[in-house]
């Protein structure tokens, strides 16, 4: 008699979720990470829910629960700088992927108007904040614990901003290629984050040529993507 593929399903999911539970456990006792083991696990359970059907209610919530656990972790990275905070940060990122990807599908159309479209397209603003600000967290986390400490160069700085500027460009292309408003608008998001970073932060932390630099490449990367979407645009009705 075989045994049931169902069965060996659950026998591996409750191992594993056994062993993570005793990880969590000693780390709660033994590494008194007892606020970062909370930030993950509310994390973990709104990516979960994030995987259940969007129906009703639930279109809703799981966009709401990845992007309000993905920003508690990404503010208590920028407190702290824990590296295991960024999981917190990466597993709503990943959620909102899952979940941008099925309301696209089910996407319907709207009647023009913003009173009428904000209702409706309200679920994919909040998942693309999600993935706009997150992977600007993932990408900030990752360039301060590997760049700025194996990397002694003042040039290192200009490595997020050019990053942050390139993820908006392409979010905001992807939202005029596909005629969707959310993903432009967290692009937009994005780059105005870069943008303040190369002017506020940038300039008064580069000296000489490398100030100079970021203004100039953070500047040229903008005048190019406004060429091309002027290209994308082309005949077609602008989006709202």
């Amino acid at each position: 008699m075989s045994a049931s593929p169902s069965l060996d399903t659950r026998v591996l999911q409750l191992a594993g979720l056994g062993l993570l539970t005793l990880a969590a456990i000693f780390g709660w006792q033994e590494l008194e990470l007892q606020g970062v083991f909370l930030a993950i696990l509310a994390s973990g359970v709104a990516t979960v829910v994030s995987t259940r059907r969007l129906d009703g209610v639930m279109r809703w919530v799981a966009p709401s629960l990845l992007l309000v656990t993905a920003g508690v972790s990404g503010l208590a990275w920028l407190a702290f700088k824990l590296p295991l905070l960024l999981l917190g940060v990466l597993l709503p990122v990943l959620g909102a992927g899952w979940v941008a990807v099925r309301l696209w599908r089910a996407r319907e159309a709207v009647v023009p108007g913003p009173l009428r479209e904000l209702p409706l397209r309200a679920p994919e603003f909040l998942t693309w904040q999600t993935l706009g600000a997150g992977l600007m967290t993932l990408t900030g986390g990752l360039y301060f614990h590997l760049m700025t400490t194996q990397v002694d160069d003042l040039a290192r700085r200009l490595v997020l901003t050019l990053a942050w500027t390139v993820l908006g460009l392409g979010l905001v292309v992807m939202g005029r290629t596909t005629n969707d408003t959310a993903p432009r608008d967290a692009g937009f998001v994005v780059l105005g984050a870069a943008v303040l970073k190369a002017a506020l932060y940038d300039t008064t932390h580069l000296f000489g040529g490398l100030r100079i630099g970021v203004l100039v490449a953070v500047g040229a990367l903008l005048l190019l993507g406004a060429k091309g979407l002027e290209r994308l645009s082309g005949p077609r009705a602008e989006v709202r």
